[in-house]
C-alpha cells in the first residue's frame, strides 16, 4: 500500500449497509440478516485501515439503531469524507434448496463493485475510477470477480473491469448511496451470502485483512493528492 505523507489521514465513510427502517437486508444461507454482516465488517475493516495510519474512518452506523441513507450521506459531507464507501453481501437468483430453514446457492460466487454514472461528469469520472481500483485489487488479493449472469437489466458490466458494473435500474430505484454523495462513492458486494463457503471465508481474520488492504490501496490510487 503506497502510504500518504506523515500527519495526512485520508478521511473515509464505510457504510454498514442496510439497517435503515425496514431495510435489514438479505437472508444468508446461516439465516443471517445482511445488516449484521455489513456491520461487524465495517469495523473489523475500519479497525485495519486506521491502524495503518494512512485513514481517518467513520461507520455510517455503529449499533442496531436505523439509520437512514439520507442522514449518512449528509453526516459524510459534513464531516468532510474524501470517499463513500458501501459495504453489503449480495443474493443472486434462487435459492438451490433451504438447510435448517436457511437459503442455500453455490451457483454464483464472487464479488462485484457497483457505481452510478448519474450527475456531474467528473464526479462520475471518479466514481469509476475508484470502482475500478478496487476490484482490480480485489483480484489481484485473490477475491473472485463475480461475472453478472443475474445482473441483467440491473447493472451494466464494465468492458474494462471484471466485476464492476454501472447501476441500470429504473432511475426511481436506482441505489441512493452511488447518486448522491457529493464525494466518489461505491457499493461493494463482498460476496454471495447464500453460499456456504464465501460466508465462511469472511469470517476469516485473514479475508478481512486481505479485504482491507485492497481497498486501502484502492482509495489511495484514485482520491486525489492533498494539497502541499
Amino acid at each position: 500500500m503506497r502510504l500518504p505523507a506523515p500527519g495526512i489521514a485520508r478521511r473515509v465513510v464505510l457504510d454498514a449497509g442496510h439497517g435503515a427502517s425496514n431495510n435489514h437486508g438479505n437472508t444468508s444461507c446461516r439465516c443471517e440478516a445482511e445488516e449484521s454482516f455489513t456491520l461487524t465488517a465495517a469495523r473489523a475493516v475500519a479497525d485495519r485501515l486506521e491502524s495503518t495510519g494512512a485513514f481517518a474512518l467513520r461507520i455510517s452506523r455503529e449499533s442496531d439503531r436505523a439509520v437512514e441513507y439520507r442522514e449518512r450521506v449528509e453526516e459524510a459531507e459534513t464531516w468532510g469524507a474524501e470517499a463513500f464507501v458501501s459495504l453489503h453481501s449480495d443474493v443472486r437468483g434462487q435459492p438451490e434448496r433451504h438447510v435448517g430453514g436457511c437459503p442455500v446457492s453455490n451457483l454464483s460466487p464472487g464479488f462485484s463493485v457497483l457505481w452510478s454514472d448519474e450527475g456531474e461528469p467528473a464526479l462520475s469520472a471518479r466514481r469509476l475510477a475508484l470502482a475500478r481500483a478496487v476490484a482490480a485489487r480485489m483480484e489481484e488479493a485473490g477475491f473472485l470477480p463475480y461475472g453478472g449472469a443475474e445482473y441483467t437489466g440491473l447493472y451494466e458490466p464494465d468492458p474494462v473491469q471484471r466485476g464492476v458494473f454501472v447501476d441500470r435500474h429504473e432511475p426511481t430505484k436506482r441505489i441512493f448511496v452511488l447518486r448522491q454523495p457529493t464525494m466518489p462513492s461505491v457499493l461493494v458486494e463482498t460476496h454471495h451470502a447464500l453460499d456456504p463457503r464465501e460466508v465462511a471465508r469472511w469470517d476469516e481474520p485473514s479475508t478481512l485483512d486481505a479485504f482491507a488492504a485492497a481497498l486501502g490501496a484502492a482509495l489511495l490510487d484514485t482520491l486525489e493528492p492533498e494539497a502541499p
